[in-house]
């Protein structure tokens, strides 16, 4: 049966009326409708989902404004930027703490738009109500956690730069003066705090004791290890013992007290200004190397010997050599620092460090060090040293 035209446009609107009815109630955000041409600017529709999100029934709400919501909890901040809004016309977008029905409070994330009429008058606002209760405590327990760290954070960063500081110290201010030896040395600690330690002790008998110490990883461990091993070294070399007896004493006192992962390699030599020689040996440590004048090769001081802290006394075994130096000899030893930019560098026409400072003999050792660390630099893809830098030199400059 065919309706006449007034009559299908009167029931299309009552159908579209109808679903756009139940669109809006099947909707789980609670939508409200107010009117701003009452006093106080009641409710006048609130939906299904407004109903089950707050436990208000729409007869214990309509005619009433929405500020039921707040409660004790409720921003009053917040409260006024939607009167503001409301009052100038304007949407806005909140979050803030409403009350259910029962008192329990929620997390409302509130939308207004207004409504207008031809006039451009507002004559209602529609709002858009969700329950973002999880999603706010979720991401206040992420700020607060947040916060958290970065106050440990900040701890740590305190404790590594106080671990810097006091690491400082346990490296020379002044290398010794001698009339027949020129001690020097280059050191460039990382931002982190690292684990190189080097020295020259004064000896009985005009003998100097010459180290250059690597602890393994970086950070208030490192420096932790670094201290316990200046210490443990330092009571082990106070006398003129042999280098092999130090460093197995060094170790028998690091072992029972390193962590089952850390260990220490250690360069040591000791020098007779008297008679020339050189006594010296390595654990674990790269070669030390001595550049003479005339010679066309740099002389390779290499020793086999075993990684301090990780072993027994019953486990380790050092191989201690000597060698004659002359005048003019400079003795360079290294940590892994400038060995690691070399071996990574990707120029194809690099040089090794022997040849290095092969080809920069003839500096004098304050100068030849700078050299060898910038040639450490221009070798490094970032520019920089990815570990402590550190270079101790001696050059004999006299043999009577």
């Amino acid at each position: 049966m065919k309706h006449p035209k007034g009559i299908e446009k009167v029931l299309s609107t009552i159908v579209k009326s109808e679903l756009l009815q139940k669109a809006i109630n099947a909707s789980s955000e609670g939508i409200t409708i107010s009117s701003m041409s009452t006093e106080d600017r009641p409710l006048i529709f609130v939906n299904k989902g407004f109903q089950w999100m707050t436990g208000y029934l729409d007869e214990e709400v309509i005619g009433t404004n929405c500020r039921f919501l707040q409660g004790e909890g409720t921003n009053q901040e917040t409260v006024k930027k939607i009167k503001d809004a409301v009052n100038n016309g304007e949407a806005c977008i909140v979050e803030l703490l409403n009350y259910k029905k029962d008192g329990i409070p929620f997390w409302n994330r509130l939308s207004i738009t207004p409504i207008k009429d031809e006039y451009n008058k507002v004559t209602h606002y529609v709002g858009v109500q969700s329950d973002i209760t999880d999603l706010t405590e979720t991401r206040n327990r992420l700020i607060e956690a947040n916060n958290k760290l970065k106050i440990f954070q900040n701890r740590i960063l305190e404790d590594l730069e106080q671990a810097k500081i006091a690491q400082q110290f346990l490296l020379p201010s002044n290398l010794p003066k001698s009339s027949k030896v020129l001690f020097t040395s280059l050191f460039e600690p990382m931002e982190e705090v690292g684990g190189d330690v080097y020295d020259v002790t004064n000896l009985p008998n005009e003998n100097y004791g010459l180290l250059v110490a690597d602890v393994t990883g970086h950070g208030i461990n490192a420096a932790l290890l670094t201290f316990m091993l200046s210490s443990t070294f330092k009571n082990a070399a106070d006398t003129l013992r042999s280098p092999s007896e130090i460093i197995t004493l060094t170790n028998e006192q690091l072992f029972e007290k390193m962590p089952g992962d850390a260990f220490v390699t250690m360069f040591y030599a000791q020098y007779d200004s008297v008679t020339g020689i050189l006594t010296y040996l390595s654990a674990g440590h790269p070669d030390a190397y001595i550049l003479r004048k005339g010679a066309k090769n740099s002389i390779s001081l290499s020793t086999q010997g075993t990684i301090i802290g990780a072993f027994s006394k019953d486990e380790i075994s050092f191989e201690e050599k000597e060698i004659q130096l002359e005048l003019g000899d400079k003795v360079i030893i290294y940590t892994d620092a400038i060995i690691d930019v070399i071996d990574n560098s990707e120029n194809p026409e690099k040089d090794e460090l022997p040849v290095f400072l092969e080809k920069n003999a003839e500096l004098d050792i304050d100068e030849l060090f700078k050299s060898i660390y910038q040639y450490g630099l221009s070798c490094s893809s970032s520019g920089a040293y990815s570990d402590d830098f550190t270079l101790l030199g001696m050059e004999v400059i006299s043999t009577d």
